[in-house]
């Protein structure tokens, strides 16, 4: 429960002092009452007040210049001025100068209650906004610094990542056969996981900071999802993964090529991931009435909780818990960056296109990827 405002009221005259801090109580709020302009700029400097109300004609330090000076010192304190009616001009005045409203004496306390709780409104929605601004500039500096981590990330690893990837192609044959073969494996097998986080981080790099064009070409569906299920043999048959191809022979796609093989590859290796050893996995494609290209990745896996579903295409956001990467009974080989997701994303994007999931926890998940297509001739594109 949020703590009620506490208004500063300053009042010559005891009798209506008591008076505001009896109606103020009555209407929900806390009250500091104090009997001139000083003293209640004292009040100001040892805390914010959301508002005060004060009156025009006071001793020592009048309203009018505790008006000045709170605008000066507190511009986001607002103010409402208690005048008689021979004052009036002066009270339009200082509203002018900052002053939220003014009441006439005497005074009328159920106008004086509508008058204070829609002060107060605007109180809460100024703080709102600006808080809502810091948020959103917080988020601005945090896409920055992102954006940064990533490119400074692919620059220093890329080159590291190579001369291991290399040197352990030139100590292959001297181990092969050896006693130090599984050792090996096990190197070769961390340094290709680290170069495909790399490369994804490269993908992100180039996706997210340089936009690239786009090179639309017709090529044959069927026969890119074969090179990427011939790329990720390995895998799929260690988990023992029944794979299927649902796509018409003579289906041809009007897409950058390269962009939308990482698209496949992404797709098909998250269902691996999440796919338990035995599970199906099947690519799928056709053309709909309207002419565009929905392709589907679908698999028997554990499936995606229906409150992470909205989340899963942003960058850096794993469903699985990093503590069970590679070892959960329940997330198989989950885990990981939370990049790949990301990547198809903004490669389908770039198409013009959508992506889309179904699923349910424990009985798989479906990838729908649509693509508009180009009807006639390719034009500009490459055959």
């Amino acid at each position: 429960m949020t703590e009620p405002h506490e208004i500063l009221v300053a009042e010559d005259e005891s009798a209506i002092r008591a008076i505001w801090g009896s109606f103020l109580k009555e209407w929900g709020f806390r009250s500091c009452l104090v009997e001139n302009g000083k003293i209640a700029l004292e009040k100001c400097r040892e805390r914010p007040f959301p508002l005060v109300i004060t009156d025009l004609a006071m001793p020592v330090f009048s309203g009018q210049e505790l008006i000045y000076a709170i605008k000066n010192d507190y511009p986001e304190t607002e103010i409402i001025v208690t005048t008689g009616y021979g004052t009036v001009e002066v009270a339009v005045e200082l509203m002018k100068a900052g002053a939220y409203d003014f009441l006439t004496k005497p005074l009328n306390f159920q106008h004086a209650e509508l008058v204070i709780r829609k002060c107060l409104d605007q109180v809460e929605a100024h703080a709102e906004n600006t808080r809502l601004r810091q948020v959103n500039r917080d988020l601005e500096e945090l896409n920055e610094l992102k954006e940064k981590f990533i490119a400074i990330t692919n620059h220093e690893l890329r080159t590291p990542v190579s001369i291991i990837n290399n040197v352990l192609e030139v100590l292959e044959p001297q181990f092969r056969g050896g006693s130090l073969e599984e050792l090996f494996d096990m190197i070769s097998r961390s340094s290709r996981h680290l170069n495909e986080i790399v490369t994804q981080l490269h993908e992100i790099s180039r996706l997210t900071l340089a936009k690239t064009p786009l090179l639309l070409e017709r090529f044959n569906l069927l026969s890119l999802c074969r090179e990427v299920q011939k790329d990720a043999a390995f895998v799929l048959e260690k988990r023992e993964h029944r794979t299927g191809l649902d796509i018409p022979e003579d289906l041809s796609v009007v897409a950058d090529r390269v962009k939308f093989k990482k698209v496949v590859r992404e797709l098909l290796q998250n269902a691996i991931k999440f796919t338990e050893n035995g599970g199906e996995i099947c690519l799928s494609a056709t053309v709909n009435s309207e002419n565009d290209l929905v392709f589907e990745v679908s698999d028997t896996g554990i499936g995606i909780p229906k409150k992470d579903q909205a989340k899963i295409f942003h960058l850096f956001f794993e469903v699985a818990d990093p503590l069970h990467h590679h070892t959960s009974k329940e997330d198989f080989l989950g885990g990981g960056m939370g990049v790949g997701l990301s990547i198809v994303s903004e490669i389908v994007q770039a198409h013009q296109g959508t992506v889309s999931v179904s699923s349910e926890p424990k009985r798989g998940s479906r990838f729908t990827v649509t693509l508009p297509q180009h009807s006639g001739g390719l034009g500009g594109v490459s055959e």
